[in-house]
């Protein structure tokens, strides 16, 4: 079944909202996703995928090493180009920094490689993806460990984002920033940085039942523009992210009556809200396979297609009586990157998003570490029932 209709009317990019970066880049709200490595049945379909979303009018591509697929998505832009859809100049691109060349040595090459892959000279953003060197391989389950895997340690990160900075001095990165920060390590790299090399853009998961409002406007207020993943609710992600206790965005009552109501799809419901958060001072990232998803999503971030009643009955009105949607619903638990102490404290959804082991230097993690295990052994000792 062809999943694509090239006689679909395009979206004129001009109209998409657009986000300013602090030294006056405009960068498209409405970013194209294209992870995919953990859906194999998309892989054949990407590069005619992302050649369709640029025809239809995006104009931000997200990218990222962990994706496995920049050569593919290099091989679209640049037919994307060759066919007239758009100039190289008109687009901007992202891309990340994988956790595995998180060592300052393999920062410089492993962008090199995605500029490589990308058939780019020039990044538009590049964005450390998370905070820290842990990693797994892809298509791992939920249960996947990784032995070297350690907490937020700020003096390595920092000599990570020297090597951000020289990548931005050189050229072949336009803007730097991160990616799954907490309040805590933003503070830290904001408190160690420059006009120059601070970060300028945060990605994050963020949809209806997950809003995260109070971060969003940390950043926002620090000049830092948020942008979300997952902004569907990401129905189509991998075993190891699903626990029995999410609940799906799109079927929430309140979404599919805004959708009954307004004659909108889910999706344009969940997304409206996110171009209308935050007097659209937030980006939004997904991915579709069909043409008429692709322009519907992209479509949301050319106009307020939700009503006040609307948008609040999601958001809330900032009262008691209105608390909108919020679940706290948090899809992505991070259990894959846990270093050995993370469960100490805490379920296991929030262990790496609650600032309570972050270390400035790699003595105060050990000196943790050492504590910590020697607190483990009497507590196993003692307590009853102790869950393993």
């Amino acid at each position: 079944m062809n999943l694509l209709n090239i006689n679909m009317e395009p979206i004129n990019p001009t109209t998409v909202t657009q986000l300013v970066l602090p030294d006056g880049t405009l960068m498209p709200q409405a970013a194209m996703g294209t992870f995919h490595s953990d859906n194999p049945d998309l892989v054949e379909m990407m590069e005619e995928i992302v050649v369709e979303s640029i025809r239809l009018g995006y104009r931000h591509i997200d990218c990222a090493t962990a994706y496995q697929n920049e050569e593919v998505v290099g091989r679209a832009i640049a037919k994307a180009i060759k066919l007239g859809y758009v100039k190289r100049e008109e687009l901007f691109v992202l891309s990340k920094l994988w956790n595995k060349h998180m060592n300052p040595e393999d920062v410089i090459p492993a962008c090199e490689d995605s500029l490589r892959m990308l058939g780019l000279e020039t990044l538009d953003m590049y964005v450390v993806h998370w905070p820290w060197p842990n990693f797994h391989v892809p298509g791992s389950a939920g249960d996947a460990k990784n032995d070297h895997a350690v907490p937020y340690i700020h003096e390595s990160f920092m000599k990570v984002w020297e090597k951000m900075t020289e990548l931005k001095k050189s050229g072949k990165v336009r803007n730097i920033g991160t990616s799954n920060q907490t309040r805590k390590t933003m503070e830290l790299l904001l408190r160690d940085t420059n006009d120059f090399n601070r970060p300028v853009y945060n990605q994050m998961e963020l949809h209806p039942l997950f809003q995260q409002q109070e971060l969003v406007n940390f950043f926002i207020d620090n000049q830092i523009v948020p942008s979300g993943y997952m902004s569907l609710g990401s129905p189509r992600r991998p075993g190891r992210d699903r626990f029995a206790e999410h609940q799906e965005d799109m079927l929430h009552p309140i979404i599919l009556q805004i959708a009954k109501e307004s004659g909108m799809t889910p999706p344009e419901v969940c997304l409206a809200w996110a171009h209308q958060r935050e007097k659209s001072k937030v980006g939004y990232v997904a991915m579709a396979e069909r043409s008429e998803w692709i322009k519907s999503n992209l479509m949301t971030a050319t106009k307020n297609g939700l009503s006040q009643k609307h948008f609040e009955a999601i958001n809330g009105d900032g009262t008691s009586e209105n608390p909108g949607i919020n679940t706290n619903n948090r899809l992505i638990w991070g259990q894959v990157f846990f270093w050995p102490e993370a469960r100490l404290f805490g379920h296991d959804r929030d262990a790496l998003w609650n600032d309570t082991q972050i270390f400035e230097t790699k003595e105060d993690y050990y000196k943790f570490s050492f504590a910590a295990a020697a607190f483990y052994k009497i507590w196993k000792a003692t307590a009853v029932d102790l869950p393993l």
